[in-house]
């Protein structure tokens, strides 16, 4: 009988994750020096391990056994009380036409940002600002350098740690040129 490579592992992983097959017992030599295969008797019956049918190095104990996903890997969340090591995220901002191409941008909070800004309108300024709320209180969070289209430009800076939503806006079109910031 014959396994294919794949069936011959997957066995291998489920016997090492059940601690029936040690990760330095999955090969082991005979004094005469020929290399046989460790078997339990919780294989089925049919099943049989034979040294030539995998090309996979055997196993030592500097290799750390692993077992077979059971199933799908958790999804990373956000940690409402992120730090400013909570990453970097890059986010393209297009300005035409007297209008954001996105009303809502949304980060990790104290993420390191940067926003390619890509002004199209020609011999119109615009630049992005980022502000505690929609009454634009000064200071600002963050005020971008003003660019006359069309051009581009890339703003950097730190997210608010706390998470929220905030506003950003143009200073130049403050009430036309508006949105959300919401920090996770």
């Amino acid at each position: 009988m014959t396994i294919s490579k794949s069936t011959l592992l997957k066995g291998l992983l489920v016997l090492i994750g059940a601690g029936l097959l040690g990760a330095t017992a999955a090969c082991t030599s005979s004094s005469s020096g020929s290399t046989s295969a460790s078997t339990s008797s919780s294989l089925p019956p049919t099943t049989s391990v034979s040294p030539t049918t995998s090309s996979m190095p055997p196993m030592t104990s500097s290799q750390p056994a692993t077992t077979a996903p059971t199933s799908a890997p958790p999804t990373p969340t956000t940690s409402p009380s992120a730090t400013s090591t909570a990453g970097a995220v890059t986010i393209a901002l297009t300005a035409q036409n007297i209008a954001f191409d996105k009303s809502t941008i949304t980060v990790p909070a104290g993420a390191s940002v940067t926003i390619n800004f890509n002004n199209k309108d020609s011999g119109v300024a615009h630049n992005f600002s980022l502000f505690n709320d929609a009454s634009a209180a000064p200071p600002a969070l963050f005020q971008g350098q003003v660019i006359t289209g069309p051009a581009t430009t890339t703003y950097t800076f730190k997210a608010p740690t706390k998470p929220g939503t905030y506003f950003f806006r143009c200073d130049i079109h403050p009430t036309i040129m508006t949105g959300s910031f919401v920090v996770q």
